[in-house]
Order: structure tokens, then sequence, then C-alpha cells
């Protein structure tokens, strides 16, 4: 089980055109801008994101990633009062690994947001016990594997048809993640 230590707090993140945003762990207050993030998404953007351009359910399953549950934590990067994108992850079985998924406004991609939430989240999983995100990415999602490689963390990636399985070692530390 993974521990959930003070993280509660806000952060803030200065973002590559230098605006600052606001980072903390969603609330049940949040569950209608999570929900109106993923239907604000383009049909490419969703397919990107969860293999399918309509995946069923997307209403509840966004609803629940505002939830705290043992095993999952959700960041959301806030600025101008909306929600600019969301970084979540869910403990695996295997010891010490947790799934990691990042999920940016469209108006606000390129600007760092998703690098900003994917920094926060891993120091917060590292607070909470956790050693290694997993991802699976396809290959022709330029934007995640940007954000992937630009949080900093030594990142292997094997190819299993269109699908990237990427790793990140969080108990590597460098410079960048550390920002």
């Amino acid at each position: 089980m993974i521990r959930r230590q003070g993280l509660e707090q806000p952060w803030t993140a200065e973002l590559v055109d230098g605006s600052v945003i606001s980072l903390r762990q969603l609330k049940p207050a949040d569950a209608n801008a999570v929900v109106q993030l993923y239907e604000s998404m383009t049909d490419e953007e969703r397919y990107l994101r969860f293999f399918a351009m309509h995946p069923a359910g997307l209403d509840g399953w966004a609803r629940s990633i505002a939830e705290p549950r043992d095993g999952q934590y959700s960041l959301g990067a806030f600025g101008a009062g909306k929600l600019l994108g969301v970084a979540n992850y869910v403990a695996c079985p295997e010891p010490g690994d947790a799934e990691v998924a990042v999920v940016v406004a469209h108006a606000e991609h390129l600007r760092g947001v998703g690098t900003a939430l994917l920094r926060r989240l891993g120091r917060i999983a590292k607070a909470n016990g956790l050693h290694r995100f997993v991802a699976k990415v396809l290959w022709e999602n330029h934007l995640m594997l940007r954000v992937l490689a630009d949080a900093g963390w030594p990142c292997t990636r094997q190819l299993d048809g269109s699908v990237l399985n990427v790793e990140v070692d969080l108990d590597t530390e460098t410079d960048l993640a550390e920002r």
C-alpha cells in the first residue's frame, strides 16, 4: 500500500512563456472540471491517450480521477481559474511501480504544463514509496514522449507493435527532475 504523506498543499510552476500556474491534488469538487477537460479533447487526442477516439465510460472515468484513493494520486494544473491539465498515477501490482498518464488541454500544449505536472507528480510518487513510472504510449504520440523526456528522469523505451512501453526511473535524480 502506498502512503499519502502531507502532499495536499499547492505548488507553483513557471511555464516556458514565464506564466505561473498552480499545481495541487485534485479533489471531488474538481470532478466537473476534469470531465470538461476530457470532453474537450479532440478525437486525435482521445485516440493518443486512450487508444480509442470514443472510449466507453469516459465521463465516469474522468470523475474517478478526482476521488482520492489509496494507490493513486491525481494532480491538477490550474491557471486563470481553470483546469489546464491532469497527471495521475495508479499503483501497479509490481511493488514500487505505478502507471502514469498526463492530459493537457489542447490550447495549453507546448507551454510546459505537462512537464510541470509530471515533475511534481514524480516527486510526490517518490515521497509515497514509488520508484518507477510505467506508461504505454502510442509511438506517434510525440507530445507525451516529449513530456516524459523533458521531465528529466532517465527513461527506457521498448517498442511493442505500435506501442512504446516506457519506464521512468524515479530513483535517479537529475538537475531537470529537481526543477
